[in-house]
């Protein structure tokens, strides 16, 4: 853009504007804001069916998202600096299109591109409104969307022409086979597709001075989540670190099935940690030292789901609740898995069948 200085001359630059939607007030400026994502199961999904068929993943994204999508309401903002209208300075002006800063901003960008997706063909799934597929000739597409994020899974003419598409209503780049997705690592040899997160563990380490630690062969200790009260020791004094790593930790799950239940037990003493269990996430730190390399490893082959469940019973000292867990691989590895703490459970019969209502919900 162009904006001319004090002194006649003008100069180019870069123009970043944003609304104030936290002026905006519900039902006056705005109706519904929430727009989907799609779930890292979904995504782990599509590239173990992308490996196992060998196919390639190109990945696109959308320039300027947001502006691509129509609102509905009555929003003014004022005029943009640089364009006023100097005869003018009290108009404001009405938005036919959505901006940077609106709280519906994404939801208009969401149902602008689901309608050109479902007008091209696509067909939307029931699990994640994110994944489309269709068919043609005889042969499926799949697309996964993450707000301005995409990739394309199918045969070679099916992706050129679904780029060439897009690219013809929105403005796309193309970035060429994926190699970074929402902070996965993607790695992509023939017939085979490795993820990880190696670079955020090393982050992670830096950042709370543990590189040069000795690592461990186990995320947790033995009867770890046991402890608890006073057997957990003095209450943490610095707990906004321990908050902080647990959180740096929860993203790493994404990728590291192994550390999910570790992760879960941490979680559950945010609010008071002790010194016990900063030992226990120093010890997981421990283990990300001698595990950075390791990751999900999808191979061509026979894709087939397949899961597994289990439960404890009353295993939390505090509120006897039980946690349940769940795994599910699709071909050479998984692609979901969860430890959740349930609500408590009369018997080891009845814990079990709650783990395998869970599991038969996220198998469907």
């Amino acid at each position: 853009m162009i904006k001319r200085a004090t002194n006649g001359s003008t100069k180019k630059y870069k123009a970043r504007f944003v609304a104030r939607g936290f002026s905006q007030k519900e039902g006056i400026d705005y109706d519904e804001i929430f727009a989907p994502i799609a779930r890292y199961t979904t995504i782990r999904s599509i590239i173990a069916l992308a490996a196992s068929q060998g196919w390639n993943l190109p990945q696109m994204d959308a320039k300027t998202t947001f502006l691509h999508g129509s609102i509905k309401e009555e929003v003014y903002v004022e005029q943009l600096e640089g364009f006023e209208i100097y005869n003018r300075k009290s108009h404001v002006c009405r938005l036919k299109k959505a901006f940077y800063g609106l709280k519906q901003a994404p939801r208009a960008w969401y149902e602008r591109i689901i309608s050109y997706l479902m007008k091209l063909g696509f067909t939307r799934s029931e699990a994640d409104p994110n994944l489309y597929c269709k068919v043609e000739d005889d042969k499926p597409f799949i697309l996964v969307l993450y707000v301005d994020d995409l990739f394309l899974i199918g045969a070679d003419p099916l992706i050129h022409k679904c780029k060439r598409e897009l690219a013809s209503e929105f403005e796309m780049k193309d970035l060429g086979l994926m190699h970074y997705f929402l902070g996965l690592e993607v790695w992509q040899k023939p017939r085979e597709i490795f993820l990880s997160q190696g670079k955020y563990v090393v982050k992670i380490l830096e950042r709370f001075g543990m590189v040069d630690c000795n690592p461990v062969t186990t995320p947790m200790e033995l009867d770890f989540k046991k402890l608890s009260g006073s057997a957990a020791g003095p209450v943490l004094r610095n707990a906004i670190e321990y908050r902080q790593l647990v959180r740096a930790l929860r993203f790493l799950v994404n990728s590291c099935p192994d550390m999910c239940f570790a992760v879960n037990t941490l979680s559950q003493h945010m609010v008071e940690p002790h010194h016990i269990h900063w030992i226990g996430a120093k010890n997981l730190l421990r283990y990300l030292r001698g595990t950075i390399a390791y990751g999900l490893r999808y191979t061509a082959g026979d894709v087939r789901l397949l899961g597994y469940t289990d439960a404890d019973w009353a295993s939390n000292v505090e509120d006897r609740k039980s946690t349940s867990g769940s795994c599910f691989s699709l071909g050479s590895a998984s692609i979901s898995w969860m430890s959740r703490k349930k609500s408590m459970a009369l018997s080891i019969a009845e814990a079990e069948y709650i783990a395998a209502s869970m599991a038969s919900c996220e198998a469907v």
